[in-house]
């Protein structure tokens, strides 16, 4: 979607309200891991607009579909922290060894932030995305970046077909968007 291209930033709410013509918002993601965090966001301080955005909440308001009760299969890039992990059945994080043990165990989820996020936005679409299946990076992918980086290995699955998509926290690079 268009918005998807609009800069925003973290703003000061009680700042904003006075100095921004346009609207604020409060972000609902991060209330899912703690009641207490108040964090807003805004598209003027960064000198863009909102525009796309509000096209985007009206849109939603009809729940008309836009992508067709699709599923889609994304690849997750081996991590060890919060963002991007592994969990046992009772939610435990793998430690590091026990991951690269189990990375391509497909039968033991993965977890963190970015797949709670994507979970969300599965949730939020009423249908419209019926699910994601979260699976590894290909080991063709990771044998040809072996000296580089997993995310980029996991952008090659992408280009190559093998997934729908992959998920964390890219950044773009001349090699990816080869």
């Amino acid at each position: 979607p268009p918005y998807c291209f609009q800069s925003w930033c973290y703003v000061d709410a009680k700042s904003c309200k006075k100095n921004s013509a346009e609207d604020i918002y409060k972000s609902n993601y991060f209330s899912h891991f703690s009641p207490e965090y108040d964090v807003f966001y805004s598209y003027s301080t960064c000198n863009t607009t909102d525009y796309f955005w509000k096209q985007q909440l009206e849109s939603l308001a009809t729940n008309a579909s836009v992508v067709g009760g699709i599923s889609i299969t994304a690849t997750v890039p081996r991590d060890d922290d919060e963002t991007l992990n592994k969990k046992w059945p009772d939610g435990t994080i793998l430690t590091p060894r026990e991951t690269e043990d189990n990375y391509f165990d497909d039968t033991i989820p993965f977890g963190g932030i970015y797949i709670d996020y994507m979970n969300s936005i599965v949730k939020l679409s009423k249908g419209d995305i019926r699910n994601v299946t979260y699976t590894h990076t290909s080991k063709g992918s990771l044998n040809r970046y072996k000296s580089g980086s997993r995310f980029t290995a996991a952008v090659r699955d992408v280009q190559n077909g093998l997934v729908d998509m992959a998920v964390g926290d890219f950044w773009i690079t001349g090699e990816r968007l080869k």
